[in-house]
């Protein structure tokens, strides 16, 4: 058998399991810690800023190597990142958006980073690990994405801010509601207060900041992230961009 034929007939085989996104699509992809009850096993409760921090500098890292990425969202073990590739008639979707392609260089750059970053403040921790998943969806339920995933933030937020406060047995059957009242009533912690960034996650967008006399931007954590729910122009910015400009 001809070399080039048998690696043809190899080549066929691979290429029966290599699929690829829509275009002109927003693609969506979410980056999830591996096991990482174990891996934040004896680190500060309910929220160790120093973890928040390497979680915040990987995903500038991300967003800044992500070819189209608009924004990047943390919360708990997960980054949320939001990709267009419908900016101009020419504009190129990253890896032409073969999805093993994605998920694969998407959680060796998360994991990569991560790991170098946890370094610098737990040197002694295991490697961390991430998977990760890649997917389209129509434009009008993007901003439905981040507010699902939003939520989710600010029900795990209450649950830690309990589990911290109190013993397993005392807050079984309890309701969000009812956590913040107990909070409220028995140790004085209104979780209203805490910092944004703590009740529902981080956005990672570009900000412009003065370099002598230029204007520069760059990736950076906003740490007033709104309510998706009362300001949903703070995500639509990013998505309709072909409405904006014809294309």
């Amino acid at each position: 058998m001809h070399i080039d034929d048998f690696g043809t007939r190899m080549k066929h085989y691979e290429n029966a399991f290599r699929h690829h996104l829509p275009g002109r699509m927003p693609v969506l992809i979410r980056i999830d810690g591996c096991h990482f009850h174990t891996f934040t096993k004896g680190m500060n409760k309910p929220f160790d800023e120093p973890l928040i921090h390497v979680f915040w500098e990987t995903c500038k890292y991300l967003a800044q190597n992500i070819m189209g990425c608009k924004l990047a969202y943390h919360q708990s073990d997960e980054i949320s990142i939001l990709l267009t590739n419908y900016d101009k008639l020419t504009t190129a979707s990253w890896f032409e958006n073969n999805l093993q392609k994605i998920v694969s260089v998407a959680a060796s750059m998360a994991t990569a980073k991560f790991n170098e970053e946890i370094c610098n403040v737990y040197p002694d921790r295991p490697l961390a690990t991430f998977d990760a998943r890649a997917w389209v969806l129509p434009q009008d339920e993007v901003t439905n994405y981040f507010l699902w995933r939003q939520m989710d933030a600010t029900k795990n937020s209450i649950s830690m801010v309990a589990q911290a406060n109190f013993p397993h047995h005392e807050l079984q059957g309890l309701d969000g509601s009812a956590l913040q009242e107990k909070l409220f009533s028995e140790k004085a912690l209104n979780w209203n207060d805490l910092p944004a960034w703590q009740k529902r996650g981080a956005c990672i967008v570009k900000k412009e900041f003065l370099k002598g006399t230029a204007v520069r931007r760059r990736w950076e954590a906003d740490l007033d992230t709104p309510v998706f729910s009362q300001d949903r122009d703070y995500i639509n910015r990013f998505v309709y961009l072909d409405r904006e400009k014809g294309v």
